[in-house]
């Protein structure tokens, strides 16, 4: 069973729960000034802020980005597609409220979409990077027990976009592990 959750992973196929996701920013994430960048992906979506629609460019199919400055305090932040809605709640200000952590945002606001993304021959948008484009193959190696093609699908545990968890981690190691592994 997690082999096979695994394997859509890595081949970039969505369960049916994850049709629409925000990727950045986290839920829960706090940030010392108003300004956030948003990346969300889902057929026909569009974002909300507070309950107002928030004006987003759309790069490629189904995929939104929006830069917005946001007042001080909490928000919530909507991802709206037909049927479904994903809601996250950040918070912008000192002394965020307890659950809240700061936000590390990754790749740094200088990367562009395209640099680890393209189109496939199907039209879908899909992860083409490398994470050796940017960071040093040694310095992953020496730190994860897996060989490069495997270290390549990310995804599975890291969270590519930016997070609120030490080393961008999805899961805690241990959960992280089990995923693949008994």
């Amino acid at each position: 069973m997690f082999l096979a959750a695994a394997v859509l992973l890595a081949t970039g196929i969505m369960h049916a729960q994850e049709v629409g996701r925000i990727l950045r920013p986290a839920d829960q994430a706090a940030f010392s000034s108003g300004e956030i960048d948003v990346v969300a992906t889902a057929p026909g979506g569009r974002l909300e802020l507070d309950g107002r629609a928030i004006t987003a460019e759309e790069p490629f199919r189904n995929v939104f980005h929006a830069k917005v400055t946001v007042a001080a305090g909490e928000h919530r932040l909507a991802l709206l597609w037909g049927e479904g809605r994903q809601e996250i709640r950040i918070f912008v200000g000192e002394k965020p409220p307890a659950g809240f952590t700061a936000f590390v945002a990754h790749p740094p606001a200088a990367v562009q979409c395209t640099d680890c993304h393209g189109v496939s021959q199907r039209g879908r948008f899909r992860f083409e990077g490398g994470c050796f484009r940017c960071h040093q193959e040694a310095s992953f190696t020496s730190s994860h027990p897996h060989q490069v093609h495997v270290l390549e699908q990310c995804g599975m545990c890291h969270n590519a976009h930016g997070s609120t968890a030490k080393a961008h981690l999805i899961y805690s190691r241990e959960v992280a592990c089990k995923q693949c592994h008994n």
